[in-house]
C-alpha cells in the first residue's frame, strides 16, 4: 500500500505542478526497529568499539549509521525529476511532528507558506497516505478532463514525456487512455527506483530460484489471506454463488480455488493445432506467488494429469510446471501474516526484527519484480499487491520520439497518422483477472 501511495503522490503532485519532497520520521520518532519499515542491510550499520576494562576486551556496538536512509526512502531512491533537487522545507521552523500535524489536518491537501533558512518564501502542500487518497478520489474525474490543452502537456512533461509524447497525451480524451499513458511514462521515466542494496540482495536472491530466468515465464499471484476477510469477502461469495453454492455460511471453501486462475488459460489460449488438426501442447513455466502455499501446494498436487510433482496437464494442451519461491514457508507480507502484523505464536519464524523485516522485503521485492515481468499475469486487482502489478505492466506503444521531428504543415503532431501507425498508445504486458473486480483504477489507487 505504501507503493502505491507513493505512485499517487507522483501522479498528484506532476499534476499540480510542483516538487514531491519526501518527510521521514526521525529515528527517535520512528515505530520500527532501525528506523524502517522494509528492515536493515547490514549497509545500514556503522560498527563502533564500546570500551570495556581493558582493550582486549573491546565488544563490537552496531548501530544504524546517522547518514542512512529511513522510512520508505530506504526503500526507493526518490528520484530529483520529482522532487526537483529540492530539501525538505523550511527545516528552522517546521519540524517532522509539524509536518505530519499537517498531513493529518481536516483539510485533504494542507496549504501553507513558510520561510526557508536562507529567507526564500516556499509554498507548501502538505498530505499523507489516507489523506492523499481522500484527495485523490474527490478530484480523480475532473484530472482527465479538459484535453487537449497546455496543462495535459505540461502534466505529460512532468512525467517525463518528450514534447511529441505531451502532445500525444494532451489530445487524448479516453480516462482509461489517459490514466494509462501516465502509467506508461512513469515506467520509461523509471519512477520506482530501489536503492542499490535492494537491487543487489534481490539479484542475489533471485540466482536461489529454480524458475528458469533466461526463458520466458508465466506469473500467478493467489492473495488469500487478511484480505478476504472483509475486503474480498463478497467477491468469493460472488465466486460460489456461480458455481451453484449459495449458502454463504457453508462454502467449499473461504477463498477462490487454485483452478480459477488455472481457467484463464481456457479463454485465450484454444489449444493450437496444426496444420493436421493436431493439438499441439503448449509448455509453460509457471511461477506462484502466494501468501498461501502449502494449500496452494495441495490444489496443485490434487489437479489431475501430473506429468511430474510439479507438472500438470491443463486442458489437454498446457503443460504447466510450478516454481514457488525458494523461502515460501516463510510469511509472504511485509508485516508478517498481514497488515495487521504476525499472528498469536508465529513470531518465532523471524518476529518483527530489523533483519527479518528486510528479508522479507527483499522476499517481496523479488516477487514483484517476478510478476511485473512475466509474459502472462493472472491475479486480481482486490488487493494492492495486484493492482501495483498491473501497474508496472504498462508501456507506451513505441518511442514517440522519433515522431518528435515529424509534424504536420500547421507544426502540430499528425494524431490520425500516429494512430493508424500505432493503433493503441500504450499496451499492458497480457494480464488476466482470476476473480473479483475487472476494472482498472487509477495509478496506485
Amino acid at each position: 500500500s505504501q507503493i502505491n501511495n507513493y505512485i499517487l503522490g507522483v501522479t498528484t503532485s506532476t499534476y499540480l505542478d510542483r516538487a514531491m519532497v519526501l518527510v521521514e520520521p526521525p529515528m527517535d520518532m520512528n515505530t520500527y526497529a532501525g528506523g524502517s519499515q522494509f528492515g536493515c542491510p547490514i549497509d545500514a550499520f556503522r560498527e563502533t568499539m564500546t570500551q570495556t576494562s581493558s582493550l582486549r576486551h573491546q565488544q563490537a556496538n552496531w548501530n544504524v549509521a546517522s547518514d542512512f536512509p529511513l522510512g520508505f526512502s530506504r526503500l526507493v531512491d526518490h528520484p530529483s525529476w520529482l522532487s526537483h533537487g529540492c530539501e525538505v522545507p523550511c527545516s528552522g521552523t517546521h519540524s517532522y511532528k509539524d509536518w505530519r500535524r499537517l498531513s493529518k489536518g481536516t483539510e485533504d491537501l494542507s496549504e501553507i507558506t513558510c520561510t526557508n533558512p536562507d529567507g526564500t518564501e516556499v509554498n507548501v502542500m502538505v498530505s499523507g497516505g489516507s489523506r492523499l487518497r481522500i484527495h485523490f478520489r474527490k478530484y480523480e474525474s475532473s484530472m482527465t478532463l479538459g484535453h487537449p490543452s497546455l496543462a495535459a502537456e505540461k502534466w505529460a512533461t512532468n512525467l517525463g514525456a518528450t514534447p511529441g509524447e505531451a502532445e500525444i497525451f494532451s489530445n487524448l480524451r479516453d480516462k482509461r487512455e489517459i490514466w494509462d499513458y501516465v502509467l506508461g511514462l512513469m515506467n520509461k521515466a523509471g519512477f520506482l527506483r530501489f536503492r542499490p542494496w535492494i537491487a543487489r540482495d534481490v539479484e542475489l536472491f533471485l540466482k536461489s530460484f529454480e524458475l528458469p530466468m533466461g526463458k520466458s515465464y508465466d506469473a500467478i499471484h493467489v492473495r488469500r489471506g487478511d484480505k478476504l476477510i472483509k475486503e474480498a469477502r463478497r467477491y468469493v461469495v460472488k465466486y460460489w454463488r456461480r458455481q451453484g453454492h449459495t449458502d454463504e455460511d457453508h462454502l467449499p471453501t473461504n477463498y477462490v480455488p487454485f483452478t480459477a486462475y488455472l481457467s484463464k488459460w481456457d479463454e485465450p489460449d484454444a489449444c493450437p493445432v496444426d496444420d493436421n488438426g493436431e493439438v499441439q501442447v503448449v509448455k509453460r513455466n509457471v511461477y506462484v506467488a502466494t501468501d498461501d502455499p502449502v494449500v496452494v501446494r495441495e490444489e496443485i498436487a490434487a489437479l489431475p494429469n501430473h506429468i511430474s510433482p510439479n507438472t500438470i496437464l491443463w486442458n489437454d494442451c498446457h503443460e504447466l510446471t510450478f516454481y514457488f519461491n525458494p523461502t515460501d514457508d516463510s510469511a509472504f507480507h511485509l508485516n508478517g501474516d498481514g497488515e495487521g502484523g504476525f499472528e498469536e505464536g508465529h513470531e518465532i519464524e523471524g518476529g518483527d526484527t530489523c533483519f527479518s523485516r528486510y528479508h522479507r522485503n527483499i522476499v517481496s521485492i523479488a516477487d514483484m519484480m517476478i510478476l511485473s515481468k512475466a509474459r502472462t499475469f493472472i491475479g486480481e486487482y482486490n488487493s494492492n499487491w495486484g493492482r501495483m502489478i498491473r501497474t508496472m505492466r504498462v508501456r507506451l506503444s513505441e518511442p514517440v520520439s522519433r515522431h518528435d521531428g515529424a509534424t504536420d504543415g500547421d507544426g502540430s503532431i499528425a494524431m490520425e497518422r500516429n494512430m493508424q501507425e500505432v493503433g493503441s498508445f500504450t499496451r499492458t504486458l497480457d494480464t488476466r483477472v482470476a476473480w473479483g473486480p475487472v476494472k482498472v483504477r487509477a495509478p496506485g489507487y
